[in-house]
């Protein structure tokens, strides 16, 4: 049996995430929190995130033409020559949201939280749970996504179209159909791919797990270690001379090569985290109810940079 001072210290530690919160973040902070709420998924931290305080605007990109160099005589006009771009890609937010009761009994019994501070212990599961969630949603959402039922709209994935459905607008496309993969496939598709993306320093295959441990199977099954693919320790690191990113969560039948700063996740710096332990429903369900509302959008910056494969075994 608990005694009183023990009681007392549970309901003490307790009591910080027991007072209501209404809480919109200042910007500095908003965006503090973002960073670290992304820092808990695997491949966003990766990725080259925009912070803005306008939900709909677009993303300015700067190119410049190669073989750009002539030969100085000294009767040159300083015109230029007319080689600096600038296209820009539209991005729009969605408000999202993510909520749930969080049982006193299971912050208590948490082995974690034991002598820290609850409530800090409290906000890195919010954040923990929000960073997993938004990669998925980044990654997979399809505005057109349906349930099993085929007509009723997918609640989550159907918020906003994200980096797959916006890669797959590529026109270079392998489609393996019902073919097993194999690693020839990878070899040949980054063919597809033109010269001055394949010699960027960050692209990357981006695959699901499923699908990476398929592709060391068929490595470790090879009679002889070829130079298309690189294994080490039991870990396959590469393919065609391209890194491997495994995308927690990434749909299946779907592999892409493109540089990971094509892919950019945007957010505003509005931001608002509201906890409530008020009321009848609360006192029944012995919780805590927390909300945190965000803005998101997921931008491809160039589809000509993506090369992406398709096929039923993928």
């Amino acid at each position: 049996m608990a005694t009183n001072a023990q009681l007392i210290s549970r309901e003490q530690q307790l009591s910080t995430i027991r007072k209501s919160v209404n809480l919109v973040m200042p910007k500095k902070e908003a965006e503090a929190f973002l960073v670290d709420a992304l820092k808990k998924a695997t491949t966003l931290p990766k990725l080259n995130t925009k912070y803005t305080d306008v939900p709909s605007s677009k993303i300015p990109r700067l190119r410049v033409k190669s073989r750009q160099i002539r030969e100085h005589t000294g009767t040159e006009n300083p015109t230029g020559t007319g080689s600096i771009q600038t296209p820009e890609v539209p991005y729009s937010v969605k408000k999202v949201y993510w909520d749930e009761w969080i049982k006193d009994d299971d912050v208590w019994y948490n082995n974690t939280a034991r002598g820290d501070d609850v409530e800090t212990k409290v906000i890195d599961l919010v954040q923990g749970q929000f960073g997993v969630d938004l990669q998925d949603l980044l990654f997979n959402g399809d505005t057109d996504a349906k349930l099993a039922d085929g007509t009723t709209p997918d609640p989550f994935l159907s918020i906003l179209d994200g980096f797959v459905k916006k890669m797959k607008q590529s026109t270079l496309k392998t489609n393996l159909g019902a073919n097993e993969p194999i690693i020839d496939d990878f070899v040949n598709h980054v063919l597809l791919l033109d010269e001055k993306y394949l010699n960027m320093p960050d692209v990357h295959w981006i695959m699901n797990r499923r699908i990476y441990q398929k592709l060391v199977a068929l490595v470790q099954k090879r009679p002889t270690a070829l130079g298309d693919v690189t294994l080490a320790n039991g870990k396959l690191t590469e393919i065609a001379g391209y890194p491997i990113e495994i995308v927690q969560s990434l749909q299946s039948g779907f592999v892409a090569l493109t540089p990971l700063s094509n892919l950019v996740p945007v957010f505003t710096r509005d931001l608002r985290y509201k906890r409530t332990a008020d009321g009848a429903t609360a006192a029944i369900k012995d919780s805590t109810y927390h909300i945190l509302f965000a803005y998101a959008d997921a931008v491809v910056l160039e589809t000509e940079a993506v090369a992406w494969m398709t096929g039923e075994k993928l």
